[in-house]
């Protein structure tokens, strides 16, 4: 069985106009016509993510460049919008939350749209044999680089909130100088691997932000930030909103 996961991206939710809605309601009929066309099983949903399993490795792979292809129809064009799409495809294995957490933290950490690891690639190409995966679409990741990518997730997912985690820290963590560190990540990620770390800071700000878990100043603490003057000017440079904005916009 062959497992999906699609996500937005972008946590960001700022109060939604008009467009936004559309936007939404656009997609996620898109989603649901294309899964039920591709024999797709939905597993779970919520706004944001959709699991889904397979059991035609070439329903899976149509599936997800169909999603793919018609996710650029439906997305707003004006430059404040930003979320992506990313999606990734695994084999399930006995226990099926699990893979489809491998499948989400792929889809957390790679810069690629869609990514699938090399056993699906095998299973369509044996199905398929004047077949291959055009990888201008698709990025496959060998196993070191899935096993690469899940650990890191992992690794961030556990230190998040640790101050002195540092890119020497990190690169320690897997045993690669500072130059390695930064061309994997670069190529898988897209991202320094300063850049990692302080945008998965960020991205937790932010859901402490909405969930109204704590004041600024203790949320930039929490995460590590030095002071929530240098917090608020990261927070700004990548959402483009202030912190305190944010909030006000989302006051319940």
């Amino acid at each position: 069985m062959i497992l999906m996961v699609i996500e937005l991206s972008d946590f960001l939710s700022r109060v939604e106009s008009v467009q936004y809605t559309i936007f939404t309601q656009k997609f996620h009929s898109s989603v649901h016509k294309t899964l039920k066309k591709n024999n797709g099983i939905l597993k779970k949903t919520d706004n944001n993510n959709y699991w889904v399993s397979f059991n035609s490795v070439n329903d899976a792979i149509q599936c997800a460049l169909e999603v793919r292809h018609k996710f650029k129809y439906v997305t707003p064009k004006h430059k404040s919008f930003s979320r992506r799409l990313q999606m990734a495809l695994t084999v399930s294995n006995k226990a099926e939350t699990s893979s489809f957490t491998t499948a989400a933290r792929l889809c957390e950490m790679t810069k690629d749209q869609v990514v699938i690891v090399e056993a699906v690639r095998d299973l369509y190409e044996s199905k398929n044999l004047h077949a291959e995966i055009d990888k201008t679409l698709i990025r496959v990741l060998n196993p070191k680089e899935e096993e690469f990518l899940i650990k890191l997730s992992a690794y961030l997912s556990n230190h998040w909130a640790n101050p002195d985690v540092t890119v020497r820290t990190l690169g320690n963590a897997f045993g690669l100088s500072y130059s390695q560190l930064h061309t994997v990540l670069i190529k898988l990620v897209g991202k320094t691997p300063n850049k990692v770390i302080k945008d998965y800071k960020l991205h937790k700000a932010l859901e402490l932000l909405y969930l109204r878990d704590g004041s600024i100043s203790k949320i930039a603490d929490k995460i590590g930030f030095s002071s929530p003057s240098y917090f608020s000017h990261c927070f700004l440079k990548k959402y483009g909103v202030r912190p305190s904005k944010y909030l006000q916009q989302h006051a319940v």
